[in-house]
């Protein structure tokens, strides 16, 4: 009985993950973009952390760094890489 509930609470995770991954992707992107366009301006990825505004800077830690985004923020990251080899 354990195992099925077990099972059930991963399921329940990949599921959330597939549903949060495409957000998690544009977020991804978008990121990406503004450390190429903060790169051409002579920016650092610090200076561009220190420069966002309070509300960015939760919005980037909470997508970035809870534990419920791990598998959305890994596969966005491969497909990602996989889209944009160079980059």
């Amino acid at each position: 009985m354990e195992f099925y509930i077990f099972l059930s609470i991963i399921g329940l995770y990949v599921l959330i993950s597939l549903l949060i991954l495409p957000f998690q992707y544009i977020f991804l992107v978008s990121l990406k973009a503004e450390e190429i366009k903060n790169k051409t301006k002579g920016k650092t990825q610090g200076e561009m952390y220190e420069d966002m505004n309070a509300g960015e800077a939760i919005l980037h830690e909470n997508m970035q760094g809870n534990p419920l985004f791990f598998l959305a923020n890994l596969l966005a990251s491969l497909i990602y890489k996989r889209k944009h080899p160079n980059g």
